[in-house]
C-alpha cells in the first residue's frame, strides 16, 4: 500500500486531498463536540495517515499538541511546509501507522484522528495499528475515524465496518456514529462513508 501511495503522490493524483471543504465542515462540528468535555489546551493528538497535514494544522490551530504520521515522504514534506506557512508547531513523522513505537512515537495521546487511513489497510495492518494505538493512547483516549462501508469494489479500498473497528482497536467501543454529509462524485456514492467516535472502555 505504501508504494501505491508514494506513486500517487509522485504523479499528483490525490483525490482524498481534494474533498477538504466537505470533510472540514462536518469535522469542525465533530471536533467542537469533542472539545466540549475538555479544557484548553486540549492535550496530545495523533493524526494517523496525516497526508499533507490539512487536518493536523486544523487541530493545532484549535489548541491541540499535534503529531502527524504518514508513510509517504512527499506528503510529509508538504505537511511540514503547510505548518510552517500557517505558523503552527506540529511534529510530522515519516512512518508507518502500524509501527508507531518503532518511529519513536511516545505514549500519552488523548485523541486520535483518522480520516480514511484505516479504510485503506489490510486486516493484518489494521490489527497492528490497533496494537500500536493502544500502546501510545492514554487511558481515557478518544478517536474520530472516517471510513467507507465495507464492500467489494475492485481496485478501490475495501472499506471498514463497525466490527472491523472494534476488532482492531481492542478495549475500545464505538460511542457515536454519523453518516458523512459531503457531496461525493457519482462513482463513489456507493461507498457511504461514516464517521465513528470511539472511546477506550
Amino acid at each position: 500500500m505504501s508504494r501505491w501511495y508514494r506513486f500517487l503522490y509522485r504523479v499528483g493524483f490525490t483525490p482524498w486531498e481534494q474533498d477538504s471543504d466537505s470533510v472540514g465542515g462536518q469535522l469542525d462540528e465533530l471536533l467542537t463536540r469533542e472539545e466540549s468535555d475538555r479544557d484548553a489546551p486540549y492535550g496530545a493528538a495523533l493524526d494517523l495517515g496525516c497526508g499533507t497535514g490539512r487536518w493536523s494544522v486544523e487541530l493545532a490551530k484549535r489548541g491541540w499538541d499535534v503529531v502527524g504520521v504518514d508513510v509517504v515522504p512527499k506528503a510529509i514534506r508538504a505537511a511540514r511546509q503547510r505548518a510552517q506557512e500557517t505558523g503552527v508547531h506540529i511534529d510530522f513523522v515519516e512512518a508507518d501507522v502500524a509501527e508507531l513505537r518503532a518511529a519513536g512515537i511516545a505514549p500519552g495521546f488523548s485523541f486520535f484522528l483518522d480520516v480514511e487511513c484505516f479504510n485503506h489497510l489490510g486486516d493484518s495492518q489494521r490489527a497492528a495499528v490497533g496494537r500500536e494505538v493502544n500502546a501510545v493512547a492514554s487511558p481515557s483516549a478518544t478517536m474520530l475515524l472516517l471510513a467507507w462501508t465495507r464492500a467489494r469494489r475492485g481496485p478501490l479500498p475495501p472499506g471498514a465496518s463497525a466490527d472491523d473497528l472494534t476488532t482492531a482497536f481492542r478495549g475500545w467501543q464505538i460511542v457515536e456514529e454519523a453518516p458523512y454529509e459531503g457531496d461525493l462524485p457519482k462513482p463513489l456514492q456507493s461507498v457511504a462513508p461514516r464517521w465513528y467516535r470511539l472511546a477506550r472502555a
